[in-house]
């Protein structure tokens, strides 16, 4: 019996230039050699959609939350003091899966208690943070900035790697949803469809090798 991929007859060769609306005879010997359909084929547009919109809210939500601080401490590196006028309170950090931390306090005024707490609040990668001195610091450049000095100076390198990194990867996704859905890569889309003809043109020539083997003896 003849097998899939190991001789196709010249005349039915598939051309690069097909358009994705045509047989794509290399997906289906991909799948043939697999065994199975990718999984992309069993989802629809709704989901991709749905998909790029939580992952568009989550980096939305995560560059709003983070970038600002981030930036801000990078520009007023070096000129941070421990400021005896704040303490900080109800320190807290989280670790998840032993490779993200997620850090938070509240900074307030001595002189002022009544006043409402600053909050301080961010991530790192593989750093636990637990047991570290909660130090509240001032820049003396800009004295409303006021900050933990464990974030602004220890981790601010780990810090701010761990915003590109985990900014990138939301990013990644979102750009992959996004090709997904622009090439038809999903159930009933125009990479499916063409995958799907390519599955039959290939069906269809090893049927006629059949008829050609049979024929011959």
């Amino acid at each position: 019996m003849p097998e899939f991929g190991k001789r196709i007859a010249p005349g039915h060769a598939v051309s690069p230039s097909r358009s994705r609306g045509q047989a794509d005879v290399d997906a289906a010997l991909a799948v043939v050699k697999a065994g199975k359909l990718p999984s992309w084929t069993t989802g629809g547009p709704v989901k991709l959609v749905l998909g790029l919109l939580l992952v568009a809210a989550g980096l939305c939500f995560f560059t709003v939350t983070y970038a600002g601080d981030i930036v801000r401490d990078i520009r007023l590196a070096g000129t941070w003091q421990v400021a005896y006028d704040l303490r900080a309170v109800s320190g807290s950090c989280t670790r998840y899966n032993f490779v993200v931390t997620r850090c938070s306090a509240k900074i307030q005024s001595n002189a002022e208690p009544n006043q409402a707490p600053v909050a301080s609040e961010f991530m790192m990668l593989f750093s636990g943070g637990g047991g570290e001195m909660l130090v509240p610091v001032r820049s003396t450049k800009d004295p409303s900035a006021v900050a933990i000095a464990y974030a602004t100076e220890t981790k601010l390198f780990n810090r701010t790697v761990t915003f590109l990194v985990l900014a990138g990867t939301l990013a990644l996704i979102a750009i992959g949803l996004v090709g997904a859905l622009g090439s038809g890569r999903y159930e009933g889309g125009a990479a499916h469809l063409a995958l799907l003809a390519g599955l039959g043109e290939l069906q269809a020539r090893a049927e006629n090798m059949q008829t050609l083997s049979r024929t011959a003896t």
